[in-house]
């Protein structure tokens, strides 16, 4: 088994069929050519909140804001890595680029990745 050959990590927002929404650094592990999995790399749930804005105003239009908030996977672990089988996972898609930033500078996730690893199976 490999994790992809990528030579970039992505960061993606993933649905877990639990329910929770994540973002993370993603990568796929591989064997045999096919996606058994995934390694998460600083997964940190995404919790959004709608603003209350009181405004007074007679176009009866409104702008939509909401709070996000990121909070640690498992906040009680030391690990920062996680393995995850890829029927855990109801979808994967990239978020906005103001989520992404707020990720990256939270968690100082390197994008960049010089080389595939290899795993053995024992």
């Amino acid at each position: 088994m490999y994790w992809g050959n990528k030579r970039k990590m992505s960061i993606k927002l993933i649905l877990l069929k639990t329910g929770e929404t994540i973002i993370t650094g993603i990568k796929e592990l591989v064997s045999d050519e096919t996606v058994v999995g995934y390694l998460l790399i600083n997964p940190h749930i995404v919790e959004t909140k709608e603003k209350v804005v009181l405004t007074e105003s007679e176009s009866g239009k409104s702008n939509y804001e909401i709070d996000v908030v990121l909070t640690p996977w498992f906040i009680l672990s030391k690990d920062k890595q996680f393995i995850v089988q890829k029927d855990y996972i109801a979808t994967i898609c990239d978020p906005i680029q103001s989520v992404e930033t707020m990720y990256t500078e939270k968690t100082g996730t390197a994008l960049e990745v010089t080389e595939t690893e290899v795993i053995k199976d024992e």
